[in-house]
Order: C-alpha cells, then structure tokens, then sequence
C-alpha cells in the first residue's frame, strides 16, 4: 500500500513538470517573434495596435533608413556646390577690376559654321537687347537653313564660309574654293533675294592645314577674292570656342577680357550651344562699360591675319 502511495505520488510530481515545461514550450512558441524581435505600436482607425517586427524586417528598415540618409546628404551637397558655383559665376562675371579700354569700343559679333540647332536662340536673344551681328554660313544642315533669312530679315549680315567646310574639298585648289564660294552664295541669294561680298575663310586666312592640299593656296585665294570684289574678314578677339573653351564662363571670359579700344571683330560658332550661351552676359557686360554692338560691312576693318600659306 505504502509502495503504491509513493509510486503515485512520484507520477503526479513528473506530470506536473512535464505539463510545466510544455507550458513553457508553448509560452516560447506563442512569442518567439517577440523574442527575437521587436513590437511596433500603429495607430489605425482610433485604436493602437501591436505588431511583431521580425530581426529580418528590423535590418531591412535600418538599411532603408541608412539609403535615405545617404541620398539626403547627397542632394544637400549638390545644393551647397549649386550655391558656390551661382556664386563664383557671379563674382566673375562682375569683372570687379575691370577697367573699359579708351576709344570708339566697337564689337562686331561674328558666328560661323551655322545655321544649326541653336541659331534661333541666339537670334531670339539678339532680338532682346537689338544686337546686330554677323553670321558666316554653310550648305550644311539645311534643316535649318530658314534661319538664314530670319536673320537677314532681322537685320544681321550674312557672309559666306564655304558650301562644305571641308578643308580637302575648300583647299584643293583655287578653283575648287571659288565653287565652294559660288555654292554658299547661290543658297544665300535663295535665302534673302541678295547677293553677299562678305566672306570667312575656313579656319582663318591665318590656317596652315591648307599646306596639306596645296601649297600657297591661300596667298592665291586671298588675290583671287579681292580682284572680284568679295571682302574676307579674319577676327581679332576670339572666344576659344573652337578649342579649349568648353564652357559658356570660358567663352564669356574669353571674350569680355580681350576686347579692344578701337574695334573687336569676335569669333565665335553658332553650332556650339555652351557658346551662344554666353551672348547675352556678353551683350549685357559690353552696354555696361559702353560698347557698341555693329553687323559688318563691306566697309568695316577686317583684322587679317598674317598669312602663313
């Protein structure tokens, strides 16, 4: 009896830790996630509720939160080098101890290789401030070739550059260059119903990438031009447009520091949207220290070069 008592007694202890520990178990199970995570309380509808964030979801909103961080601190960088380059543009283009030279300060802007994509827009700039330049003209791009006569119409001048602009073709020989001339021409006059004399040699009367094709060739061009009437201009500022100046402030700089007491004859492309960029704060820079803005003519100075071929 006494065997029976202690044998029973003994089985109830093991059933109640056994029914303890699965207690437990169960207990763990019920809230693993709350265990290895973390809760999160949402308002919704007028009542708090609780949500179990696992590990995995923890790391994901942490990296998540770092991206935005990084992103943030990446956008107010770009604002404050947004900020300093407004600032130096400002504090150059103000030319603070600029000094005007002395004299008539006549500027005859000048564009080549045009019309292109953005011949319009500088003309609709010229326009603003009643600027008058003068624009030596290819065959090239005839898609936009109607901008030759809007700016004929709108009072600029209009000057030959060769049909091609191909230095083979141009420098071949004298005859090869008056056809290229006689090309050019025939689409100006088709243009504005006027014939031209005014004239840019490719790359200047000054190049030497004339010596590959023909030897002398611009000595006998510059003749040949002349004894028919025609006037060929060269320049005496140029905006570097064509080489080193990749910007619309180098172009700018390059301009506004090298212009003349007497006249600035500037070269500059049309085809190169940086450039006709910076004809405005040009403009606006040479009416502040009283220069006066001219087309060319027939009778303006032509700045030649020396010729080297």
């Amino acid at each position: 009896m006494f065997a029976f008592v202690v044998v029973f007694g003994v089985a109830a202890v093991s059933a109640n830790v056994v029914h303890k520990k699965n207690e437990e178990q169960k207990s763990d199970t019920e809230t693993s996630d709350d265990f290895h995570g973390d809760e999160r309380l949402t308002l919704i509808g007028g009542v708090i509720q609780r949500e179990y964030i696992s590990e995995e979801e923890i790391q994901k909103e942490e990296e998540a939160r770092k991206r935005r961080e990084e992103e943030e601190k990446k956008e107010e960088e770009i604002k404050i080098e947004e900020v300093k380059k407004m600032e130096e543009k400002k504090t150059t283009n103000e030319n603070v101890s600029y000094t005007p030279p002395k004299g008539d300060k006549i500027v005859y802007l000048t564009f080549d290789d045009g019309p292109g994509p953005y011949t319009g827009k500088l003309l609709d700039v010229l326009k603003k401030y009643n600027v008058k330049a003068t624009f030596f003209v290819t065959c090239n791009r005839a898609q936009y070739r109607n901008m030759i006569k809007r700016a004929y119409d709108e009072g600029h001048s209009i000057g030959l550059h060769s049909c091609s602009h191909n230095y083979a073709k141009v420098y071949a020989s004298v005859d090869a260059f008056m056809s290229e001339m006689v090309n050019i021409s025939d689409v100006v006059k088709n243009a504005t119903g006027v014939e031209t004399k005014l004239m840019r040699l490719p790359g200047g009367s000054s190049n030497t990438v004339s010596k590959k094709y023909k030897k002398g060739v611009i000595s006998e061009i510059a003749k040949k031009v002349t004894d028919e009437g025609y006037v060929y201009f060269d320049w005496n500022v140029s905006s570097g447009d064509a080489g080193g100046a990749t910007s619309s402030d180098a172009v700018y700089r390059n301009v506004t520091r090298s212009l003349k007491g007497n006249y600035s004859i500037v070269l500059q492309h049309d085809i190169k949207g940086y450039s006709v960029d910076a004809v405005e704060q040009i403009i606006l820079f040479g009416m502040k220290y009283g220069f006066t803005f001219k087309p060319l003519d027939t009778n303006s100075p032509t700045a030649h070069h020396r010729i080297n071929n």
